[in-house]
């Protein structure tokens, strides 16, 4: 008995000895100057899983978009300057808006609004010392920001093909988003934004979406309901072709796969990662970048799960041709991400062959 207590103790003691020795192979030593948090013991066990999601993901998206999009990669990465298509500098010049660069720490990162991209914007410049209140609150001003747009149109090739430089997106459950976006843009009366979209998107939708509208009700362009608002995301893509769509949506209910550029031959993201897996996410791009010590971790998005909540009320009020031809049209974002559609319209969308998955709304 006490010869086998012996031996345990010896296979534990070489089991400790090779976790440490792994532990000091695969962690950066700034982490090990300080004890390692349930966040970090979190992205080190789904470390390998995430490296092997992205490879996989990262090439189904390519074979996504030819097979399912119809699109064709014939331009050769060789070719001189002079001989690069106009129509690879128009479909870019879009996502070019939403690609944000960092030389010092070499990595390029994509806006996605409506996924966290405000405290993205605030990281980016607290990384170049900008301590301003205002700017710090409103991080949005593109003049504070180097954005590929920005630069020269005949350098943007070489930039998204500098493997120096660590590309990385965050993207969002497709059904959460455009209610945040809704929530966000028509019913946040504080905001400095609302009397704006009120007299765009506003007026419009009511005049085009709700029966009996008042004339009042038109040129107030307030209390959009949610049902209006999907109504004319539908009629974007019912009267115009999808890239021409795609461009004249407001980007805060753009699809994101087109935000992001995923079919366009001179992207190739190194990370692609998920808004609700923020914590371990965001620590894989820190690592990878080297993220200085003063920024030790991403803030905690502080409304999803009433975003959520609103999810289900908002979708369950929908009529199914509807909902239908909602997930159709971003249908795109839910399968080149790999997201599911919300448990909660199982009994109304299996008819067009979505998996369920019912942690996801």
């Amino acid at each position: 008995m006490i010869k086998k207590t012996k031996n345990q103790s010896i296979i534990y003691g070489v089991v400790l000895i090779l976790t440490g020795y792994i532990l000091f192979l695969i962690i950066p030593s700034p982490v090990l100057d300080h004890a390692i948090s349930n966040i970090e013991i979190q992205w080190l066990l789904k470390r390998t899983e995430n490296q092997k999601y992205q490879e996989i993901k990262l090439s189904q998206i390519r074979e996504y978009c030819v097979d399912k999009l119809g699109v064709t990669y014939n331009y050769s990465r060789n070719h001189r300057l002079d001989e690069v298509p106009d129509e690879y500098y128009a479909k870019l010049n879009y996502v070019a808006q939403h690609l944000f660069i960092n030389d010092d720490y070499k990595f390029i990162y994509l806006s996605v609004p409506k996924v966290a991209c405000s405290n993205w914007k605030r990281l980016l410049l607290r990384l170049k010392n900008v301590t301003n209140e205002n700017k710090l609150a409103w991080p949005h001003s593109n003049g504070d920001h180097k954005r590929l747009v920005d630069l020269p149109r005949e350098e943007w090739r070489a930039v998204l093909q500098d493997y120096g430089y660590y590309k990385f997106a965050f993207v969002r459950n497709p059904w959460t988003r455009l209610v945040s976006a809704y929530v966000d843009r028509f019913t946040r009366h504080d905001k400095w934004w609302y009397g704006f979209i009120q007299q765009t998107e506003g007026k419009r939708m009511i005049k085009n979406h709700r029966v009996g509208a008042t004339e009042n009700e038109i040129n107030e362009g307030s209390d959009v309901k949610f049902k209006e608002f999907v109504e004319d995301i539908l009629d974007h893509h019912n009267k115009c072709p999808n890239e021409k769509v795609a461009v004249n949506l407001n980007e805060h209910w753009n699809p994101q796969f087109f935000i992001a550029g995923l079919c366009h031959p001179w992207i190739e993201y190194d990370f692609i990662g998920r808004y609700e897996e923020l914590d371990t996410a965001s620590l894989e791009v820190f690592k990878k970048v080297h993220m200085p010590d003063f920024i030790d971790k991403f803030p905690k998005p502080s409304r999803n799960s009433s975003t959520v909540l609103r999810a289900a009320v908002e979708y369950s009020l929908l009529d199914t041709e509807l909902l239908v031809n909602l997930s159709k049209q971003f249908r795109p974002d839910f399968e080149m991400l790999g997201y599911e559609a919300p448990m909660e319209l199982s009994h109304i969308l299996p008819s067009i062959g979505f998996e369920f998955d019912e942690e996801s709304v």
